[in-house]
């Protein structure tokens, strides 16, 4: 049986993946200024993760919108492992895709209950947009290998991880995309994204929404 996922939404950085960023800055509930740029963030509920993406994320990952506002006229490079939280007294670097989906699939070979890709059909809204898709359908039962062990399905869940995230990439125009931080349990309410560049960082606090 083949598993195939197809995501279709809006908005490339430079041809690539991503978010569209949103109208303005303050369209995100954090922001903060750096030198010729602003970064904004938003923290997505467990509900919206869920909602959003068929890979399994929580509660393993803190999953961030952040977006990049370069002043008129100026150019930032940004590079994801540039971004960190702080949170719990540790600064937390983002996950690659490739290592998210990888940890997935070895839970899933190993018949990890906590490994499920639900499936994921028809017309989604999230923050950045609507758009249709078709998910994985993916279930670990009674210990034995669920269909999310297979190299196939790692790689879908790899492109959907991939192509939502946020793009390294030398901007002169706003961009957009979804980090994935390995935060684990966490009884914090609020952490602080950490943006480190060559004249020095930018800090943003940002709330860590309840789960309902």
């Amino acid at each position: 049986m083949r598993y195939l996922a197809v995501f279709l939404f809006a908005g490339l950085v430079h041809g690539r993946g991503g978010l569209p960023a949103r109208s303005a800055p303050d369209s995100y509930p954090a922001q903060a200024q750096g030198r010729g740029f602003i970064v904004a963030a938003e923290v997505m509920s467990p509900e919206q993760v869920h909602n959003e993406f068929s890979t399994t994320l929580t509660p393993m990952y803190q999953v961030l919108e952040v977006a990049v506002f370069p002043a008129q006229g100026s150019t930032v490079d940004v590079i994801a492992l540039d971004f960190a939280v702080r949170v719990d007294g540790r600064l937390i670097r983002p996950a690659a895709p490739g290592t998210i989906a990888m940890r997935n699939q070895k839970k899933a070979a190993a018949g990890g209950k906590d490994v499920v890709l639900w499936p994921s059909a028809g017309v989604s809204t999230g923050t950045w947009g609507t758009g249709a898709g078709v998910g994985v359908g993916v279930g670990v039962a009674n210990g034995r290998p669920g269909p999310g062990s297979t190299d196939r399905d790692r790689r879908t869940m790899e492109s959907e991880l991939d192509d939502r995230g946020f793009q390294d990439a030398l901007l002169d125009k706003p961009a957009a995309g979804y980090l994935y931080f390995p935060v684990g349990e966490t009884k914090s309410r609020t952490m602080e994204l950490i943006y480190q560049y060559d004249k020095g960082e930018v800090r943003v606090p940002v709330d860590i929404p309840k789960t309902k």
